[in-house]
């Protein structure tokens, strides 16, 4: 599925302005004093759970198990009267924190374990001797024995055509499998002599580069420490409230055995002081309606009249109507959420390129409410949403901003502010004094691209027939083998009715929503996009032709940006004064948190659009993005260990080297990078893969290699395809 997510800001509607504050204190106080709290004591009692090593061994928190203990403390006095929606939220929340974290911490398991095995088995050739007693022609002879045998045995399991890296992988797994089991010293010293040389086995004239095998072991080894530092993180623990975790903390920490950093790093801790979100994971849970719907018609726009929000009604205050005037009337979409009572209502604003999203799921509601029989709601546009508080951004508080500049020029001249419109008085909902006043409530919508048109949605209907029909089926054949044995067939039947009533519902679909029309993307199967991300937002965008393994062209950041890519050095230009602000403050004492400009933000969007842009000049088939988790562990080793050769005895320039090279490779946001890039390219229908960027060579030749990998691994591509044209 190709999903991506917008945010809107909602303003409360009320009739007053008291109204429209009270709506906002129910939803802080709701998230605060009950559906947070309700989330860390979920989170603590799935880490307490007699079960909870088994879940560790199997990677995922037993449904049944989580729903007794949320049950349980649904029936506590604390947390009655919580609503429906807002306590289901609290349940899959945890469930979501606890499945990432213990997937987390799987693959972390795996690639240390891998480590290990790699560290154990690269040794000189001198120890090899020693330990399987006997000469290195016995070695390597015996080494030529077992990639036979590997080879014929790769050969027979597959008769399908597979890429290198596939090959590859298999011989890896054999050989790392067999120097297991094994208890034959020459055997496993020739295993270890084909892994160490990738599987070639040199002449008697060639002699081992030590050095060069001791850096190689040497960086895994750092590899290995940062992983095993990740393996200890905490369990997931919930949002922390007023800074009390952060002292709880500490006292927890005992100075005899620990350093002063440790003590450090948690008074500098930044906390989140926002609660958690309340997920509302299906499109029925959102109520879309226009003002009347929620009884405020006093709300609508008038002749002269501009006014039911906030900010709207301030404005019309101060500057006698003047601006709000001059502004056209436009289409007024709220929306309310099932289980919360229909005075907790708001109205949606957001950006003019995602506020189309918000209208065509008004336009949804009012012909599905029309028809319920014949209209189904697995095809709304708005598939799932969150409500989460955030801070007023600088040009939505830019009244406050100007209040205060006022307020302090007439105390520094002796006087009063005027009651012109440059001195504004404070409105009483920018109240600083509380909270529901200070942040902003906003709706993360999720939807689903294909969705957008009606060729999209069309296809997508096909895809979802297939799986309804198997499960109707699978669920015919239960109940006619329950109804032999006696057994009751109720909620199987029940079961059966919902799928029948959908997917008949699905049948009768034939363009009820009324989307456009938009022709599909359709891209060559053998040209490929790679994608190379290197440090301080280094982006090279290769087109290979993969049929003949020829670039066709490439492309950096300079030329995706053009005239843009001044904002990359004016970018790096704030974070160097930020830094030296930064340091220049914590030798003083003072505040060192300084946030930056949305900049790297607006240089990854353009960066984004560039690339899909540059991606449909050729037609390609498919985008492969790098796994930048992984390429920064593994570049961050690599570094760590060159630090430690180089500057060997120097621990002060070790750490500084070291620093400054974490530093370059931690100085983008490659993940927002990569978001971006893929909500782009599935805006317009490419399909995206993820591959594994080298960390040697050109990035020409990183991104040319991980697109020829990605094309040549057939079964997972095809795969994609087929999902695809289905």
């Amino acid at each position: 599925m190709s999903l991506i997510t917008f945010p809107f800001r909602l303003d409360a509607l009320g009739k007053t302005p008291k109204d429209r504050e009270q709506v906002r204190r129910y939803f802080w106080e709701l998230m605060t004093q009950q559906h947070t709290p309700l989330i860390n004591r979920l989170n603590l009692l799935v880490a307490e759970h007699p079960k909870f090593a088994n879940w560790q061994i199997k990677n995922t928190v037993d449904a049944d198990d989580l729903l007794c203990l949320w049950r349980s403390l649904k029936k506590q006095p604390q947390f009655q009267g919580i609503p429906d929606r807002a306590c289901v939220s609290a349940r899959l929340v945890t469930h979501n924190t606890y499945e990432s974290w213990l997937a987390l911490q799987a693959d972390r398991q795996e690639k240390l374990t891998k480590l290990l095995n790699s560290v154990e088995i690269l040794k000189p050739d001198v120890e090899l001797i020693a330990i399987g007693s006997c000469n290195l022609d016995v070695i390597r002879n015996r080494a030529k024995e077992v990639l036979s045998e590997v080879n014929t045995q790769i050969s027979n399991d597959s008769e399908k055509k597979k890429s290198q890296k596939a090959i590859e992988g298999g011989i890896y797994k054999i050989l790392y499998d067999k120097h297991r089991k094994t208890d034959d010293l020459v055997e496993k010293c020739a295993i270890a002599y084909l892994i160490k040389n990738r599987f070639k086995i040199n002449s008697d004239e060639t002699e081992e580069d030590v050095k060069k095998l001791n850096a190689r072991r040497h960086t895994k080894q750092k590899e290995i420490e940062i992983i095993q530092k990740q393996l200890h993180s905490r369990l997931p623990k919930g949002r922390p409230w007023a800074g009390r975790d952060i002292f709880g903390e500490i006292a927890s920490i005992d100075v005899r055995e620990t350093e002063w950093n440790s003590i450090e790093s948690a008074l500098l801790k930044q906390q989140t002081f926002m609660p958690h979100p309340i997920l509302f994971e299906s499109s029925d849970d959102l109520i879309w309606a226009e003002p009347e719907k929620f009884q405020l018609k006093d709300l609508q726009v008038e002749a002269g009249k501009s006014g039911s929000t906030e900010l709207d009604e301030f404005q019309n205050e101060n500057f006698q109507g003047e601006q709000a005037n001059s502004v056209e009337s436009r289409k007024r979409v709220c929306v309310g959420f099932k289980s919360f009572e229909e005075k907790y209502a708001f109205e949606v604003a957001g950006d003019y390129r995602h506020i189309h999203a918000v209208w065509q799921a008004l336009k949804e509601r009012k012909i599905y409410d029309k028809n319920i029989d014949e209209n189904t709601s697995a095809l709304f546009l708005v598939r799932s949403a969150t409500l989460i508080w955030r801070d007023y951004k600088k040009n939505e508080n830019r009244i406050v901003r100007r209040r205060k500049a006022n307020n302090k020029r007439s105390k520094r001249e002796g006087g009063t502010a005027g009651t012109k419109p440059d001195s504004l008085r404070a409105p009483a909902f920018y109240d600083p004094e509380f909270p529901w006043n200070r942040y902003q409530l906003f709706l993360h919508c999720t939807i689903e691209t294909l969705y957008v048109s009606k060729e999209g949605t069309e296809l997508k209907l096909e895809m979802q027939k297939k799986p309804i029909t198997k499960a109707l089926q699978t669920l015919e054949k239960n109940i006619t083998e329950s109804e032999e044995k006696g057994e009751s067939t109720k909620n199987r039947k029940d079961r059966h009715s919902r799928q029948s009533g959908t997917l008949r519902r699905m049948e009768c679909y034939d363009d009820n929503y009324e989307r456009p029309s938009k022709s599909l993307y359709t891209g060559q199967p053998h040209i490929v996009t790679g994608i190379a991300l290197g440090a301080s937002g280094l982006v090279t965008a290769t087109i290979v032709d993969t049929s003949s393994g020829k670039i066709l062209e490439c492309r950096g950041r300079k030329a995706l940006l053009g005239k843009q890519d001044r904002l990359v050095n004016r970018r790096q230009f704030q974070r160097q004064l930020n830094m030296r602000r930064r340091t220049q403050n914590q030798r003083r004492g003072a505040n060192n948190q300084f946030g930056e400009a949305n900049l790297g933000d607006t240089i990854d969007r353009h960066i984004a659009n560039a690339v899909v842009d540059f991606a449909k000049t050729y037609q390609s088939g498919c985008i492969v993005l790098p796994d930048m988790e992984d390429y920064r562990r593994r570049k961050q080793s690599e570094m760590a260990a060159l630090a430690e050769r180089e500057c060997s005895g120097w621990k002060g320039v070790e750490k500084k080297f070291a620093k400054a090279q974490n530093v370059k490779i931690h100085s983008w946001s490659y993940g927002r990078s990569i978001e971006y890039i893929t909500n782009q390219a599935e805006k317009e229908g490419m399909l995206v893969k993820i591959g594994r960027q080298p960390i040697h060579g050109s990035s020409q030749e990183q991104a040319k290699q991980m697109a020829i990998e990605v094309y040549q691994d057939k079964t997972k591509f095809k795969q994609s395809l087929s999902n695809q044209s289905a």
